[in-house]
């Protein structure tokens, strides 16, 4: 994509690449900003090594020090930099990946007299201890950004009941590359389930292997592959353990792309358990789900965050209450033993990403919403 000189687009990100940021990933390569700026919440370096903050604030200890200590010195040192860098460069729009991200940046924009877009993901919405560390400064930021991103229908609502006036928020989910993840058949797949994703509270990966524990003693020939890695890895490992799934369950650790597209197109039903657990925290919308939909593949999930939009209860999969995995096997059980409705829930979940969820037109419409 282009963009007008009095449009030159710069992204901030905290991250270049972090594998389970994979939408931050599309967005930066589908939009091919004129500028990247990256490294932590205060993004404080350009991916074209144009700029840094200036000494002492480019060595981390010291910065880190001088954040905690004098946290509105390091802001209006931090701010007067990338002003001048923004204003440098000519830079017409910034697009913030997460809502400290839009913090951060928000008095530099003003400054540099930037149209400031802040695109919300996740936790940066849900988090209780994000939500009270930010809250404040999010009212301010939600009345200097010119507009706000939503992946989800209900992190819209979130975010309007935090502030942001209503006519600013709009909800543009996550896209998915359909031709990149392409279709299976789950009724000829034997009988095996995937689940990706990090192994974090909000994705409950203990829960998941409980309702495995029951599916297994009612489809025996039953497989349960995890991939993905994380705090609670090793947890879930001891968990399948004590519960005689060792041999059952195979824990991949991280997969590229190329990986999880023969996996998906290997099984019969995508699983994940997410839930808000006591720290707030909540998905997005996972991408993970997107692309075993893409792949034509049922999906059995959570009532939870963007769940709710990207999965059609009952048409394209099924989704069961947070906290409920004796619920989740039953419905995991049913479709097993159902290869035909696999096939039919399958189709209509490829169906239903084409219509809503197609990667161009989901990152037209972001573009779009940019340029406005």
């Amino acid at each position: 994509m282009t963009f007008s000189m009095k449009n030159r687009l710069c992204i901030a990100s905290p991250n270049l690449a972090a594998y389970s940021e994979t939408f931050i990933r599309d967005q930066i390569n589908y939009l091919q900003p004129d500028f990247l700026i990256y490294h932590g919440n205060y993004p404080v370096k350009s991916k074209a090594g144009d700029w840094k903050l200036s000494f002492p604030f480019n060595v981390t200890l010291i910065r880190g020090i001088v954040r905690r200590i004098f946290p509105r010195l390091f802001h209006i040192s931090y701010t007067n930099s990338l002003a001048a860098y923004l204003v440098k460069h000519k830079v017409g729009i910034l697009l913030a990946n997460y809502g400290p991200v839009g913090v951060s940046v928000v008095d530099a924009c003003q400054k540099a007299g930037v149209r400031l877009i802040v695109h919300f993901h996740g936790f940066d919405a849900y988090a209780f201890g994000t939500i009270a560390k930010y809250q404040h400064a999010y009212k301010n930021m939600f009345s200097v950004a010119e507009r706000i991103v939503a992946v989800s229908t209900e992190m819209r609502e979130e975010l309007i009941k935090l502030g942001a006036a209503p006519g600013k928020v709009v909800f543009i989910p996550y896209g998915i590359n359909q031709e990149k993840f392409t279709s299976t058949d789950p009724a000829a797949n034997g009988p095996l389930l995937v689940n990706i994703g990090r192994f974090t509270p909000k994705k409950a990966p203990d829960l998941l292997i409980k309702a495995f524990r029951i599916v297994k003693d009612a489809v025996p020939d039953a497989r349960l592959v995890m991939v993905g890695e994380g705090e609670l890895f090793e947890e879930a490992k001891t968990l399948a353990a004590s519960l005689h799934l060792s041999d059952d369950i195979t824990f991949t650790g991280v997969q590229t792309s190329e990986q999880i597209v023969t996996l998906l197109h290997q099984a019969r039903i995508y699983v994940q358990h997410s839930l808000r657990p006591a720290s707030g925290d909540s998905e997005g919308t996972p991408v993970s789900i997107l692309e075993a939909c893409a792949c034509g593949l049922p999906v059995v999930s959570t009532r939870h965050a963007g769940i709710k939009d990207a999965v059609i209860n009952g048409q394209t999969g099924w989704l069961v209450a947070e906290g409920d995995y004796k619920g989740m096997a039953e419905k995991i059980i049913e479709l097993l033993k159902d290869p035909a409705t696999c096939r039919r829930m399958g189709e209509a979940s490829r169906k239903w990403m084409a219509e809503a969820y197609d990667f161009k037109s989901q990152m037209k419409k972001l573009e779009e919403f940019i340029k406005v």
